[in-house]
C-alpha cells in the first residue's frame, strides 16, 4: 500500500472504536495496522472460487504502474 493513502470512516458506533483502540495497545500495534488487517481479512474472505485475489490485483497495477512510469 502506497504511504499516504488516507481515507476517513464514520464508524458510527463509540465503542468500536474504544475496542479498536484498546487492541491497539494490547497487541503493541498501531490502529493503522489493525484496520488494514481487518479490511484485508474481509477481502480474502469476500473471494469466490477461481476469483483472482483482490490484494494481489492491486499489487500488481501497483507494480505495474511504477515499471511503467504511469500514475493512476
Amino acid at each position: 500500500m502506497a504511504k499516504g493513502t488516507r481515507i476517513t470512516v464514520d464508524l458510527g458506533n463509540k465503542e468500536l472504536l474504544k475496542a479498536i483502540k484498546f487492541a491497539s495497545v494490547e497487541q503493541g500495534k498501531p490502529v493503522r495496522e489493525i484496520v488494514v488487517e481487518a479490511l484485508e481479512k474481509w477481502l480474502d474472505g469476500k473471494k469466490s472460487p477461481g476469483q483472482q485475489d483482490f490484494l494481489s490485483m492491486i499489487k500488481a497495477l501497483d507494480e505495474y504502474r511504477k515499471t511503467t512510469g504511469k500514475g493512476s
